[in-house]
């Protein structure tokens, strides 16, 4: 296999891409544990964990060109799932008296019940996705945001299986820094994966110009659906991820506030490609967190005689200006259409044109000179 070739393999071009966003990741992960002790650690679980929802995301969005308001409810559906697999039958007995027998007294390990509450939302996307698949790209995001809004309604409704608006509780802290980056880095694959391959492409295409794609014989719909319920499922593992990691949830962490916050990863890291999901979780972690520790040093601060007693709202304010900078400035976001290894294989590449000497022309001289 050639060398051009083997750069035009969608597997190997992964790979590539993979490694080339989990290098640096994993250095960031390293300088941020070593340097903050415990609370960097909680803070890494909680980057990998967005950005693995936001490169599900990414995947439905980024290569259809379609935002969607709705893959919170996946989130949602994956974290109350699997907590009812997991969560000890002693506890849902006392927690959930009405549960089904069954249900009540079964206790999986953490994996299993991964695999489970994954085929969950596999289902619930397939269903959603049918009709959505057909819906044009206007008709889609609005339609999704009811969808979140009707697993809103189901999970605060059905105070048998979910408490309701009650605190589920009682799952094990399974989710560990290496089980997170280890399922980033594949999440990260899987994302890139399916960018490179025709399927992705072929989205990419109808992305561009939808009425050609259609004319040219490919099955738009049917493209979108296969990236719906490919998004969902890597969500899905993010909500495995985050249910474990908090142990205890209501249906509220789950809805509109969280739905934004990975929209604003998506669009200021750059919805067209995978580092951008990765750049945009990284950036709009990091000053989300740098906001909340402002809001408690500002806390009892005197400005001009005038004490600030209760700060809030920083965070959100943060979020909103960013965006704001970047749709001004970099409408695409961070990353618009290059991943991070076309940039660098780029970089090289001017490198070393420039190091080349340039070539000598010889100019004819006439034979009367």
């Amino acid at each position: 296999m050639s060398r051009q070739t083997s750069r035009n393999n969608p597997l190997i071009r992964s790979l590539i891409g993979t490694g080339t966003l989990g290098a640096p990741l994993a250095a960031i992960l390293v300088i941020v544990v070593l340097g903050l002790g415990a609370v960097g650690s909680q803070l890494a679980i909680n980057f990998l964990v967005a950005m693995i929802a936001v490169a599900g995301f990414g995947i439905y969005s980024g290569n259809s060109g379609i935002m969607t308001f709705g893959h919170v409810a996946f989130v949602g559906v994956a974290a109350y799932a699997s907590g009812l697999l997991t969560v000890p039958p002693d506890i849902k007995r006392q927690a959930l008296p009405n549960l089904p027998g069954w249900l009540r007294d079964t206790q999986l390990s953490f994996g299993a019940a991964m695999v489970i509450a994954v085929g969950v939302v596999v289902v619930v996307a397939v269903l959603f996705g049918i009709p959505f698949a057909r819906l044009s790209a206007g008709a889609t995001p609005i339609s999704t945001f009811a969808m979140l809004l009707i697993v809103y309604v189901v999970l605060v409704g059905a105070k048998d299986v979910t408490r309701g608006s009650q605190t589920f509780y009682g799952l094990p802290s399974a989710t560990t820094l290496w089980i997170g980056f280890g399922a980033a880095i594949v999440a990260i694959f899987v994302a890139r994966l399916f960018r490179e391959s025709v399927f992705g492409l072929r989205l990419q295409a109808s992305r561009e110009d939808e009425l050609a794609s259609r004319s040219s014989g490919v099955s738009v719909a049917r493209l979108r659906f296969g990236a719906w319920v490919l998004s969902a499922a890597v969500v899905a593992v993010a909500g495995v991820l985050m249910g474990h990691e908090l142990t205890a949830f209501s249906p509220k962490q789950f809805y509109i506030p969280l739905q934004f916050m990975y929209v604003a990863m998506l669009v200021v890291g750059g919805q067209a490609t995978v580092t951008g999901s990765v750049v945009g979780a990284l950036v709009v972690s990091a000053l989300l967190e740098g906001a909340r520790r402002l809001e408690g040093f500002l806390h009892g601060v005197n400005i001009f005689g005038y004490s600030l007693e209760n700060v809030f709202g920083l965070q959100e304010i943060t979020l909103g200006v960013l965006i704001l900078v970047v749709m001004f400035w970099r409408r695409d976001g961070l990353f618009d259409f290059d991943e991070l290894d076309d940039r660098v294989r780029s970089a090289i590449r001017r490198r070393r044109e420039s190091k080349e000497p340039p070539a000598v022309v010889a100019t004819p001289i006439a034979a009367n000179e």
